[in-house]
């Protein structure tokens, strides 16, 4: 079987291809294609599988888009080149209902009915009768199906399913969705009339990247009234949360599971704060309550309050749009992971305050307020403006390359620690208690804000910072060598305080 088309064939192609504006469009990519472009005529279904090299399985690409694997069909890698775009895009902020936008999934608008122990669901045209079931510790009804993916949407009520997609995650289900059934079903809620998928959102959009037209859930008929509605909203939300943490499969995000942590946060305190005298209105009187009332363990009590004031803190500061959203993302210089071992612990208190709340000695909000002001510093004096992702392969400036380094989790993990003390130093903090609570304090001064100015900027404009590449980066990398590093370059905790 011929591989390569004669010079008559690669115009038929070419004549076959052109849109009726005149215009030639890569197969893979959509882009419009030039004369000055490098092309390739490429099988659709891949000659090393018995495609033959007839004009109807050949088509047009850009040189450039064209990075398929031999076993993969063109149509197999237009569709991923469109997702690696969508992703691009958003800035790996992908959730379900951006999949059934790419994959051109309209949502159809369903109407239920229950007849005794049986519950119908229609949307017009298809109508299904699923058999119900009682859930005995929610006490709510359910029922198991396969259901139309144009009946499903996410559900996006605050907290219950806020994670985003991961791709490499998402690519690896879809291929193995291709040859392997899908053991586990997804979880939705009925809430008015819609199916709201709030578990299983990486299998549901595998599915329909793999064009399935329906899938198996599971779905939870939510109560009409609003106070039964919030209850198994609230049940749903603990249990998938404690899925997700302690008897994870695959974790959440650290970031979405600190944002979870806060919505169900909030809710309790509004119950506490509603139904506890005031003068008890304490963040340790309230761990209490979780702990006594809400079946959470201490600990766990203390997690949560520790997650809401990191939170707080980092959702009004200058490093929140520096932080990505998954644990790992080479998109941005920073991760939940790596503030939870290094700025978190070196600024905020993290334990239950015994001050009433909105009294004189509550300094929740002017924590957050110093935290703002502190780390607008840090990511000035320490180039954050000048980070730029995927450096590999790039040319950098020194301005690029500095920041790129000092970024580097070796490099914060190391100059974390003199970030503690420089506060310690520029907030002249004598006790055990006042280095506990180092920004739990009356909102710091410009003097202060000057004097931690001065430091960082003497801890980030070390000429090591600036060498030439080679031995540093290769140390940088190296999380082992990172302090025994600091200390021969001579950037030292006692150079960066004092200047010696």
């Amino acid at each position: 079987m011929k591989r390569q088309l004669t010079e008559s064939e690669k115009s038929t192609v070419r004549q076959q291809q052109l849109l009726p504006d005149g215009s030639l469009r890569c197969f893979i990519s959509g882009d419009i294609i030039s004369d000055q472009d490098e092309i390739e005529f490429d099988h659709i279904n891949p000659y090393s599988k018995d495609g033959d090299t007839s004009t109807s399985n050949i088509r047009i690409v850009l040189k450039t888009h064209n990075r398929r694997k031999s076993d993969q069909s063109l149509y197999e890698v237009r569709d991923n080149s469109r997702l690696e775009r969508l992703f691009e895009n958003k800035k790996n902020n992908i959730k379900l209902q951006d999949i059934l936008e790419l994959k051109e999934v309209k949502r159809r608008n369903t109407h239920t009915t229950k007849s005794g122990e049986n519950i119908t669901v229609e949307d017009g045209q298809i109508s299904r009768k699923f058999p119900l079931f009682q859930d005995e510790i929610l006490g709510v009804a359910y029922f198991y199906g396969r259901i139309p993916i144009a009946w499903l949407e996410n559900d996006d009520q605050e907290g219950l399913q806020p994670r985003v997609i991961d791709y490499k995650r998402l690519i690896s289900i879809r291929d193995h969705l291709k040859n392997h059934p899908q053991l586990a079903p997804s979880i939705a809620r009925l809430l008015d009339n819609r199916l709201k998928l709030f578990d299983g959102q990486h299998k549901l959009a595998a599915q329909v990247l793999n064009n399935h037209s329906e899938v198996d859930v599971k779905v939870y008929i939510s109560p009409g009234d609003q106070e039964g509605s919030k209850k198994l909203f609230d049940a749903l939300m603990i249990t998938n949360l404690e899925a997700h943490s302690k008897l994870k499969q695959v974790p959440f995000y650290t970031s979405t599971l600190l944002d979870r942590l806060s919505v169900i946060y909030k809710e309790f305190l509004e119950e506490f704060i509603s139904t506890k005298p005031s003068e008890n209105h304490t963040e340790e009187n309230f761990v209490n309550f979780l702990a006594m009332q809400k079946q959470f363990t201490k600990s766990e009590a203390k997690e949560m309050l520790r997650s809401a004031i990191k939170n707080s803190a980092l959702d009004g500061s200058k490093l929140d749009k520096y932080v990505a959203e998954a644990s790992k993302d080479a998109s941005y210089p920073v991760t939940i992971d790596l503030l939870n071992k290094t700025v978190f612990p070196s600024t905020l208190y993290l334990e239950p305050s015994s001050a009433k709340f909105t009294s004189e000695q509550d300094y929740r909000n002017a924590e957050a307020q110093n935290f703002a002001a502190v780390t607008a510093l840090l990511a000035q004096e320490a180039c954050l403006d000048n980070w730029v992702q995927n450096a590999k392969g790039k040319t950098l400036s020194n301005e690029q390359l500095k920041a790129r380094r000092i970024w580097h989790k070796g490099s914060v993990l190391t100059w974390s620690p003199y970030l503690k003390s420089i506060l310690y130093f520029a907030l002249q903090t004598m006790t055990n208690e006042e280095r506990e609570k180092i920004l739990y304090r009356s909102p710091i001064t410009s003097h202060q804000e000057a004097i931690i100015s001065k430091c960082l900027n003497r801890l980030f404009s070390h000429p090591m910072w600036d060498e030439p590449e080679g031995e540093i980066d290769s140390l940088l990398v190296s999380a082992k060598k990172q302090d025994d590093l600091f200390m021969r370059k001579g950037l030292t905790e006692k150079y960066v305080i004092y200047g010696q």
